[in-house]
């Protein structure tokens, strides 16, 4: 009797056999920037900002070497920015070109959900920012018009002045209370106050 061997299922999966680069690259100076996908976006579609020489097959290694990610395909195209001019009457010329590559990723990777504006400016001290703009604003004000700089005395004191004053002040008294209970004598030294002068502009 005639012995049949069975047929392969033809719905079996045939893996097939993938030839990555070996080259070696050592202190590369290349970015490879993943971006945040639009909102329709697929989670099997990523976005990465790559440099000009780069070619799919790099991009494809890049990623299943550094972070075993594989992928299905790659397609590439080169964003080209509009001309512009430095000056109103200076000579025309286009930016840099920026190069792009969407990758299919075998497995979805899902970006976590943005922060909000005021909690994402809260992370990075928006308020004290906001702050120190406005008093540097205050004194380029100033400083363009000299004549109108206030006196000192004429300025308000500032809280931590207050503070460091109050201090002393404390402190003044604890060492008297200590020195009366030790018996010893208190001399007190008045400071005669500095007394402003005037100056007219004929004195100049």
């Amino acid at each position: 009797m005639l012995s049949i061997k069975p047929l392969p299922r033809i719905t079996e999966p045939v893996q097939r056999w993938k030839r990555f680069g070996e080259k070696q690259l050592f202190l590369p100076n290349h970015v490879v920037a993943l971006l945040r996908p639009k909102p329709k976006q697929s989670p099997h579609l990523a976005t990465f900002a790559v440099p000009l020489q780069f070619n799919k097959l790099d991009l494809r290694d890049y990623l299943h070497h550094a972070y075993d990610v594989e992928t299905t395909a790659i397609r590439s195209f080169i964003n080209q920015p509009k001309p512009e001019r430095k000056n109103k009457n200076g000579p025309w010329y286009r930016p840099r070109a920026q190069k792009m590559m969407i990758a299919e990723l075998v497995k979805p990777f899902v970006w976590p959900e943005p922060l909000k504006e005021a909690e994402e400016l809260k992370q990075w001290d928006h308020e004290m920012f906001q702050k120190l703009q406005k008093e540097r604003r205050a004194q380029a004000k100033k400083q363009k018009n000299p004549k109108k700089v206030p006196l000192r005395r004429a300025l308000a004191v500032p809280d931590d002045q207050k503070s460091l004053s109050e201090q002393a002040k404390e402190l003044l008294r604890q060492a008297k209370a200590e020195a009366k209970a030790r018996g010893e004598k208190v001399k007190e030294v008045e400071v005669e106050k500095k007394k402003e002068t005037k100056l007219d502009s004929g004195d100049i």
